[in-house]
Formats: C-alpha cells, structure tokens, sequence
C-alpha cells in the first residue's frame, strides 16, 4: 500500500450526474461488442499498430532494414545472448537464432542488453550493454559481423563506454546523419547511482571501433514523468534532429516514449511535451525500448516492446513477455506524429435517478431513469468485456447493462454509504468503495486493502481502478490517496488549501500519472498527466462530481 493522488481530463457535470468513460474498444449502438480487452484494429501500410507483431519475448529491440529485409535484435533472452528476428514485412516475424553466440572473456553470460546495430562498408557493427565480470559494472561493448544475423565477434578486452562514476553506461544506439557522419549515443546510471539519468552523444570513427570525440550531454530527465532516462533512438528527418527515448520505471505501466527536440546531432535537446508520446493501455503495458527504422517508401517506423495486458505483475511474472510492436511515424516540422492505435472515444452521463445519457461512441443500453429506487445513484462503471455498464446506488445496490451482476451491498446494513466503483479490466469483477473508505469486491476483483487501517483525514469520495488491472486508488475530499496493489503514487496536493472538496481520481495516460478533480472544477495534475487547463475560477451552475480520460490509448 502506498500513498498517492489520481485523475484524468476532467469534464463538468451537473451535481446529480456521475461520469463513466466509455472502455477501450466498448461498441456504439448500431455495433456489436468487442471482444474481451480489444481495441479496434488500426492497420497502416499492411501493419496492424493495435496488437503484438511478434508475441514472444523481444524487449529493446533494434530494428535495421538490409535490402527487402527487416532485422530486429532484442535483449538477452531465451538462453540467447542477443537474440534476432526477421520480416519482409513488419508484419509477421520469425526468430532466426543469436545474433552474439559468444561474449568477451570480460563479460558476463546473461547479463546483455538493447543493443544497437548500424551497417559500415559493408558490414555490420552491434554495440550492446553487458556487465563486467570483474566488479559488476554495466558497460558497453562493440561486436563486428559479415551478415546481418551474425554470427557478430567481440575480441575486445574490455568496454568501448563505461562512465563508471556515473553508475555506468547502457542502451547504445549508433546514427548515421546525413551527411555520413557516425555517432553513438547511450544512457549514463543503469541504477545505481543517485545522479539523474542522462542521455549522451559522441562521434564514432568512420568504421565505428572508438570514440571520435569527448562525450556530449545531449538530455537529463526534467519532467515528472521521467523517473528516468533511457533507450535513445536519433533521427534526422527533414533537416530536423529528434531524440527520442523511454522514460519511467521499465517494469511499470508508467514507462512510455517521448521525443526530444535537438539544435544538431550532439544537440542540446529539449523535450517540448510534458507527456509521453506512446504509453500504456489496456492492451500494452510499460512500452518503450524504441528504434525507428524507414521502409523503402520513407516511412518511418518505430519498433518497441510492450508488457502483454492487462496484467497486475510486470517483470516476467507470471509467465509475462515484452512482445514486439510497431508504430508508424510522420513528422510535422520536426515534429513527431505517432499512430499506435486508439481506443474509441465516449462517455455517459449518469443521473441520481438512474437515468443514462450516452455520448459519442458510448450505447445505451438501459436504465433506472422513471423506476422508484431505494437510494440515490451515486456512480458506475464501464465492463471492458462486453461494452455495457453498471449503475451503483449509495446503498451498495448494482444495476447491470449488458454487463454480468457479480453480487453488491444492497440489503447490507452499511456503516457508511457507497460513493463509488470500478471495474476490472476483463470485466470478470468490480469494486464498491464506502465513504468511510471500506471497500468490496465482487467477481474476479480481488481485495487489495481499504483505508481501515490507514485512516484518511476526510471522508472518501471515490475509488479508480489501474485500467491494466491489479490495483485502485481510494481517494477523500481534502484529495489524500491511499494506493493499494501495483497502484503507484505521484504525490497529491499535500499542504494545499482546497477551495472546494476533491470528488474524483480518474487514471492518466497509462497510469503514469493522474489528476485530482475538486468540486468547483479545479484541477491537480500529477505523475505524466499533464495540466490542461481547469474550471476552477470559473461560476459554475452546479458543482462538478466527475471526469473522464479522452481516449485512454497509446498515441
């Protein structure tokens, strides 16, 4: 259990209304479902960028093109030290065995990371992380090879890069820039140094053995988002230098790519948006370890790997993989434009007396409007499996919508009314959360904690769910969060004077971050969710109770 804060793009709503968000790939009414956790396909130039092309392990990968030929080389995995894949396509691909069979005598087996490969003169140059056997040190090396899957050579006795007081060197990633110029660039701290991560850039000699001059620091991590930095990947498109690279902890949903833009190859580089450009959904959880690669027409690419979902593990827990994923690119005045994919767009509007207002995308599919109830409804919940919905009552009493009733509180004498719910991400289960802070589970949703034995200062208003599943927030009205399973704390407006009470936590981009939404329309942006504005100040006729994230997908 940890403290925390949560919320998303918030909308005003009438004190009566409570808001739900429409689940990734919910149907509209003239549609039939989507199936259980699906978005709908986006498929650009014959590449579906809504699912895994390759659905085994591939984290870090580097993809390089030869010819007609797509290569991807990954991180150790599998017993292999670098493991390689290959397309025709971007499509479908296939492993086609170790790239780097035998390591250094300085190295150690199992310990090889991202690497980097750039063909010169016609052979290939891999630049790969590893750690030294000596004193544990992770460092970079260099391996030679005739073909693009090996088998590549290391004869080296020691590290090409090994900033060693800097907690040492990773994620190489070698650029040719356009005027045939060579360079390497690479994350300084695997982790082991209190320092700020930081992101470097050197010329290489022409065959790519050394270092051609002194290290350049090209970007530190300056955004909340960016617990660190990592992954680089330049490219130089229409005159313009942008760096992009993963940020955030890599066995969490909060990892995601953003995008750096540089005055030159060794920079300096500045990050013009607060938020990741491809983050977690439903779907792809954590993705990052980019490489961007053109196809023969001028279309870039960019490989990454993505946890499958939804998952409350990470880590290769439970049998979890990072797959491969492609997203296609374009740049606007040196600005990128990633399509990952998307979830449909909608949302409803929920009324005290049950009656149901759906928008955009969003069916309808029933309601209580009209019908005597016994307690006020106070909230609901999306089901992601089916694309209906559930009404909650303050006294615990659910109403499905096309959506399974998996039990509530209702006839339950209850030490405090119900404020809320959230749902699981198969839709196999939901939550309730009591003012007081209790919370019950019902279906599949497991008991994760409530505020029983960590009370809050203020009544709880609401409760959210980690949209990838295996944790929620319960939040109160002064905006304390307490956050149970693998929900993770980016801090809450600890010490401010609220004007008004803080009524809902909604999930951000990839549950890297949140906004707080209080009544009067002020809002708190916390972690990758970035501040968009908000109604605070603003005469409302009504006090707003709600909010909803726009989208929810990678993009």
């Amino acid at each position: 259990m940890r403290r925390t804060a949560g919320a998303a793009p918030f909308l005003v709503v009438l004190s009566w209304l409570a808001l739900l968000a429409l689940p990734a790939g919910a149907a509209s009414a003239a549609s039939a479902p989507a199936a259980p956790g699906t978005s709908h396909d986006t498929v650009v130039a014959g590449v579906d960028v809504d699912a895994p092309v390759y659905d085994g392990d591939a984290p870090d990968p580097d993809v390089i093109r030869v010819g007609s030929t797509y290569y991807a080389y990954t991180t150790g995995s599998d017993l292999r030290n670098i493991p390689v894949l290959e397309s025709t396509d971007l499509e479908h691909w296939q492993p086609v065995g170790d790239a780097l069979p035998v390591l250094p005598a300085w190295s150690t087996f199992g310990q090889t990371w991202a690497p980097g490969v750039v063909e010169i003169g016609g052979h290939f140059v891999m630049y790969y992380a590893t750690e030294v056997a000596d004193d544990g040190a992770e460092c970079i090396s260099e391996a030679v090879a005739s073909a693009p899957t090996g088998p590549f050579s290391d004869t080296s006795a020691g590290p090409l890069v090994c900033q060693v007081g800097l907690g040492g060197s990773i994620d190489p990633d070698p650029f040719v820039d356009g005027d045939g110029t060579l360079y390497l660039y690479w994350k300084s701290n695997s982790g082991t140094s209190a320092l700020p991560a930081t992101i470097w850039g050197a010329q290489l000699t022409p065959d790519g053995s050394a270092l051609a001059s002194g290290a350049y620091a090209v970007l530190t991590q300056d955004e909340p988002w960016e617990t660190t930095l990592e992954a680089p990947a330049m490219v130089e498109e229409g005159g313009a230098h942008v760096l992009f690279f993963s940020g955030g902890l890599w066995d969490s949903a909060g990892y995601g790519v953003g995008y750096a833009s540089c005055a030159g190859p060794l920079g300096p580089c500045t990050t013009p948006d607060a938020t990741p450009v491809v983050h977690s959904d439903a779907e792809r959880l954590g993705p990052g370890g980019e490489s961007l690669v053109q196809d023969p027409s001028g279309q870039w690419w960019m490989a990454y790997h993505a946890w499958d979902g939804p998952s409350s593990d990470y880590a290769y827990a439970d049998g979890d993989v990072r797959s491969l994923w492609m997203a296609a690119v374009d740049f606007e005045g040196g600005v990128p434009v990633v399509e990952a994919g998307q979830p449909a767009e909608g949302y409803r509007l929920v009324a005290g007396d049950g009656g149901v207002f759906p928008y955009g995308a969003a069916a309808f599919d029933g309601s209580m409007g009209g019908r005597r109830l016994a307690a006020p409804v106070v909230g609901g919940a999306s089901d992601p499996a089916t694309g209906g919905y559930w009404l909650v009552a303050s006294d615990g009493g659910v109403f499905a919508y096309d959506a399974p009733f998996l039990g509530s509180t209702g006839g339950r004498r209850l030490a405090a009314p119900v404020v809320g719910m959230a749902a699981t991400p198969d839709g196999r289960g939901y939550w309730l959360v009591g003012s007081d802070g209790g919370v019950f589970a019902f279906g599949d949703a497991p008991f994760l904690g409530s505020t029983g034995a960590t009370p809050l200062g203020a009544r709880v208003t609401a409760l959210a769910a980690m949209p990838q599943g295996g944790g929620y927030w319960v939040v109160a009205a002064d905006g304390d969060v307490l956050a149970f399973g693998n929900a993770e704390n980016f801090g809450w407006p600890a010490g401010v004077r609220l004007a008004a009470p803080v009524v809902a936590l909604l999930p951000g981009p990839g549950s890297g971050g949140y906004w707080l939404v209080a009544a009067d329309g002020g809002v708190f942006a916390f972690g990758d969710a970035a501040f968009e504005g908000s109604g605070g100040g603003v005469h409302l006729a009504a006090a707003v109770v709600g909010g909803s994230a726009l989208g929810g997908g990678p993009g």
